[in-house]
């Protein structure tokens, strides 16, 4: 049944049956194809989005050349949310890293989905933080850490929900350099360094970490 569907989504963890079928009401769901934007910066802001199951890039670009990747959302995830509560347009571009399926609430029901389950609405606000958090993070990373610490963190940051030993993980340097919002000399360098030193390994786009406890360290966290 799609309500078990979605109580698999932990977004929707922990709703009750009659709240999940009044979400069921009110959404439907869109396939992306790989490359397939959802949507692009200063578009209006019409729709809610929930991953039911693949990847979401979220974007935007810094001058003509340069692109500053926000976050890769995965299943559960959700998005699209700040141009519905105040903005008018969307404030970054959305686009299906992979072959995605998402959950869709148009504006106006998920307004009424905040104003009739509290739980929802909790959930929505204690992710808010966190994706603050996150970006006073970034900015203090760009401040204080040259390039070799932030992008140990990024390595750390985006590898986090693997669980292979080694952990492993499939990204070209265009991608981390988005990440990183830089460009892809100076994370070229970066990745050589840190491979020479026994760091990780890096190979026709699959970046391996072999040393955990010394990334961490780079990265100026505790292991």
């Amino acid at each position: 049944m799609v309500s078990a569907l979605l109580k698999q989504v932990s977004f929707f963890n922990g709703l009750s049956n009659v709240e999940l079928n009044k979400v069921l009401a009110i959404a439907g769901v869109k396939k992306y194809t790989a490359g397939q934007m959802v949507f692009a910066k200063e578009d209006l802001g019409n729709q809610f989005f929930v991953v039911k199951s693949g990847r979401i890039k979220i974007f935007t670009s810094v001058g003509p050349e340069k692109k500053k990747t926000f976050a890769f959302l995965k299943k559960g995830d959700f998005f699209g949310e700040m141009s519905l509560l105040g903005g008018k347009t969307r404030s970054a571009s959305a686009q299906a890293a992979e072959n995605s399926e998402l959950f869709v609430i148009p504006k106006k029901n998920f307004k009424k989905l905040i104003l009739e389950n509290p739980d929802f609405t909790l959930k929505l606000l204690h992710t808010l933080v966190e994706r603050l958090n996150k970006c006073n993070k970034d900015v203090e990373s760009m401040l204080f850490h040259n390039i070799l610490g932030r992008l140990a963190d990024a390595i750390l940051e985006l590898s986090k929900d693997k669980h292979s030993k080694p952990v492993k993980m499939a990204i070209n340097q265009n991608e981390l350099a988005q990440y990183l919002g830089t460009t892809r000399v100076p994370v070229c360098r970066a990745i050589s360094t840190l491979k020479r030193s026994g760091v990780i390994d890096y190979r026709r786009g699959e970046l391996i970490i072999l040393n955990s406890a010394r990334l961490h360290s780079i990265a100026g966290k505790t292991n």
